[in-house]
Parts: structure tokens; sequence; C-alpha cells
């Protein structure tokens, strides 16, 4: 997940929470919550086929059951740094929204002052 994508996704409830939010009833996803968010709404699929494409040109005199242990060690490896980075979107989305809905406030507060 990329930071434009964190932007684009914290805007996004942002937007949808407007209401909630100037009515002071909003409350900021936890954790967990955007973690699931997060994965319901991004897909993170790996492909085996095109994987196992890759190891069978960079290693065309393995076997089989060669190629099938390295798409097994990949398959591991971008598990293990979807779950880190999927840590890491969550939080950085949460923040992301925490500082939306100060600056959304700020903007109100000073627009009330000039024109009220």
């Amino acid at each position: 997940m990329y930071s434009t994508d964190i932007k684009t996704c914290a805007r996004q409830i942002v937007k949808e929470s407007l209401n909630r939010i100037l009515a002071g009833s909003y409350d900021v996803p936890s954790f967990e919550e955007m973690k699931l968010f997060l994965e319901q709404n991004f897909d993170h699929a790996f492909d085996d086929y095109l994987v196992t494409q890759k190891i069978k040109r960079s290693h065309p005199e393995w076997s089989n059951d060669q190629v099938i242990e390295e798409l097994d060690r990949q398959k591991r490896h971008y598990e293990n740094e979807l779950r880190v980075n999927l840590r890491i979107a969550a939080l950085n989305t949460i923040e992301e929204i925490e500082n939306l809905i100060i600056s959304l406030n700020n903007h109100i507060r000073e627009w009330k002052v000039m024109n009220l």
C-alpha cells in the first residue's frame, strides 16, 4: 500500500463520516478496525501462476519440487511483508484521519471567528 493510497483512504473515511465529525460524535477507528478495513478494501492477492512462471524462467534447470519449494518460500515472505505493511498502513491511515479532523476543526474555528 502506497502513501497515496493511505491519504486517499483517510480522505474517503473523513468524507463519509463528515456529519458525525461535525457533530462531535465520531471516533477514529481502532488499529484492529483499520487493519480489517484495509484488508477488505485493497486487493493484496499473491499470484501463484505469475510467480511460478518467473521462477521457471530464472531457474529452468530446477525440478518441479524445487519450483514448488521456492514458490512456498516466496509466498511466506510475501505474506510476512504484507502483514508488516498492513500494520504500518493502518497506523498511518489512523494518523492521517486524525490530522484531517484536526485540520477540519481548525478551519471551522477560523471560519466561525471571521463570519460569526
